[in-house]
């Protein structure tokens, strides 16, 4: 067996250097070559989670094997790897002519917490743990470049549709940031369903030395019209939280130019959150958006924020800040009433009490896990195509978070 602690330490630079030079169709071709110098490996694919998180979507290549086939997120052993985030092998069949058994894994291929798919691996079942964490060196390493790639090529990005995207869901995605983070202090991530056809809901969060900047809207109406409504306030707030503006100045900028660009009926609400990290302490600005709810010691109760008017309305609105204080343990969700609202043609709504029940049965799940479960849940309940967007974001204050006082 090789010595496979030994080169990685010896070549995992190389790898680097291997995969900066190559062009996007061949990262995973650089990924599999090293693998089998280092590893032993007899092939390796790449399966890229799709927009809606429901199927890993493997990368064409000249080279891919006869194993790289579309699997469900919710139903394989792909999928489980993706969800959980840790290693699943898979005893495969013996082969004829080969001495060693063969075992196929799964490893996730993420950065700190956002999921970008599966690297598909097979190699010599007597490898054991030294090849184990060659692989999530590799699968971490491959994320980084396929994160930089997004920026000059659609390659990757075409591979995840497994439909095209509707223009106002093109818009959308553009405008979002990492999916999810992590930090010792908090973990964050959010969701948006339908994937391919979202028009006006939207979030947005920033990391700073001063803490987390929050932000969940959603534009009224549907389509192209809602979907830019919701690109300008987006904007908006992000240009002046970058000139050093709080959320105060957020929301005022956004409504200013909403009132300019979109005069009549059109509007945004919203929810802005700026958290201080090190004390727990969290300003609040409701822009006539659906109330959040809270998970602590078990229990979920609906945070009230007195409401002002949508961004976008009336050029004089002025927004007031509400406090809360976030302890140890809390998670806090966010959420747009496609959530709640959706519902059966003629039946009952999903409903708070659903989502708090979610918020409460599955709090042992990472915040990028329970997002994708709740708006999955609210799609099989509707039972037919989503006709409102469904967004939710999902902020977990971890255990070095301090509580704060006013």
């Amino acid at each position: 067996m090789p010595d496979v602690a030994g080169a990685v330490t010896s070549t995992l630079g190389m790898l680097v250097r291997e995969l900066d030079r190559a062009p996007p169709t061949e990262l995973v071709g650089v990924c599999r070559a090293w693998l089998r110098r280092v590893a032993d490996a007899r092939e390796c694919d790449l399966m890229l989670a799709d927009y809606s998180e429901t199927s890993l979507e493997p990368m064409p290549a000249a080279t891919a094997s006869a194993r790289a086939h579309r699997q469900q997120v919710d139903n394989s052993a792909a999928g489980t790897a993706y969800r959980q985030q840790r290693v699943v092998h898979v005893d495969l069949p013996a082969q004829r002519g080969l001495t060693t058994p063969l075992v196929l894994s799964y490893v996730p291929v993420s950065i700190r917490t956002e999921r970008l798919g599966v690297l598909a691996v097979t190699h010599p079942a007597t490898h054991g743990s030294d090849t184990t964490a060659v692989l999530d060196h590799v699968a971490q390493i491959l994320a980084y470049m396929l994160t930089g790639a997004r920026r000059y090529t659609d390659q990757f990005e075409a591979q995840r549709r497994r439909r095209a995207l509707g223009l106002a869901a093109e818009i959308q995605w553009e405008l979002l940031p990492v999916l999810a983070y992590e930090l010792p202090d908090f973990s964050i991530a959010g969701a948006l369903e339908p994937a391919y056809d979202i028009g006006g809901d939207t979030f947005d969060y920033a990391v700073s030395a001063r803490g987390l900047t929050v932000s969940i809207t959603d534009a009224v109406g549907h389509g192209l019209r809602s979907a830019l409504l919701s690109s300008l306030a987006v904007t908006a707030m992000r240009n002046m939280r970058r000139c050093g503006g709080a959320i105060l100045d957020q929301a005022t900028a956004a409504n200013t130019h909403l009132v300019e660009q979109f005069p009549g009926p059109s509007f945004v609400t919203g929810l802005l959150l700026q958290v201080a990290v090190d004390t727990g302490h969290v300003t609040v600005i409701n822009a006539g958006h659906p109330l959040p709810l809270l998970l602590r010691d078990h229990s979920v109760c609906s945070l009230i924020f007195a409401a002002d008017r949508p961004m976008g309305l009336f050029a004089d609105t002025r927004y007031r800040l509400h406090d809360l204080e976030l302890l140890p343990g809390d998670r806090l969700l966010l959420l747009t009433d496609g959530i709640s609202e959706a519902h059966h043609p003629g039946g009952p709504e999903f409903g708070l009490r659903r989502v708090a029940d979610l918020l409460s049965t599955k709090a042992h799940l990472p915040p990028a896990e329970f997002v994708r479960l709740l708006t999955r849940e609210v799609s099989d309940y509707r039972g037919e195509p989503l006709t409102d967007d469904a967004t939710a974001v999902c902020l977990d204050c971890l255990g070095s978070m301090r509580p704060g006082c006013v």
